[in-house]
């Protein structure tokens, strides 16, 4: 099953390589794929890579990503053992080449990818790591995280968890980084009472 969803994953991301409208010259130009296990069952998005993950081509390394690290043990998970990717696969940047989020049209140009990558993985549980993320997934612009962060909602068929973005700027608030860890609580509930309904049979 693994190497025919990778198969998928690599068409697609050829297909979005090569989609003239998907980059624009506020975008670096080094494609950013998804990493981790097709199979796992959970799949955290982000926004869109920094500096850090253009580097690497690989999703939330820098220090985001160590704090995704540290979530994910709290739960008994590993990075290897989930998929992780973004929404928009280029690195968005403002004219001094600093890091930016993507604007409404380039997150609007990359859902449709973004839903074709979750159809191949066919995950359980889908986690929004991020209001921006959230929002264009539910395509709700007026979501808050006040009522998102640890919500389970129903969207393109998926289970979803919205959470705060695993950044220092929100995990250094002990408030957004409490809430980051509650959802993180929630989800590791959520995956094991899962099993356990795979281990009885139901």
């Amino acid at each position: 099953m693994q190497d025919a969803k990778l198969l998928e994953l690599n068409d697609l991301y050829r297909r979005i390589q090569d989609d003239p409208g998907y980059r624009n010259q506020a975008m670096g130009d080094v494609f950013v794929p998804g990493a981790g296990s097709p199979d796992s069952g959970t799949v955290f998005i982000g926004e869109a890579p920094g500096r850090e993950e253009e580097r690497d081509r690989a999703p939330f390394v820098g220090p985001a990503g160590r704090n995704l690290n540290s979530l994910l043990e709290s739960i008994g998970l590993k990075r290897e053992t989930v998929f992780i990717t973004n929404l928009v696969k280029y690195r968005p940047h403002n004219p001094k080449g600093e890091n930016r989020p993507p604007t409404t049209g380039e997150s609007r140009k990359a859902l449709p990818y973004l839903l074709e990558e979750l159809r191949i993985l066919s995950p359980e549980v889908v986690v929004c790591l991020g209001l921006s993320v959230a929002k264009s997934l539910f395509q709700n612009p007026r979501l808050k995280m006040g009522d998102a962060n640890g919500a389970i909602m129903e969207q393109h068929g998926f289970r979803t968890l919205t959470t705060y973005h695993p950044s220092p700027l929100n995990y250094n608030v002990p408030a957004k980084r409490d809430a980051t860890q509650s959802a993180f609580a929630l989800l590791g509930r959520l995956l094991r009472a899962g099993k356990a309904a795979g281990d009885r049979g139901v």
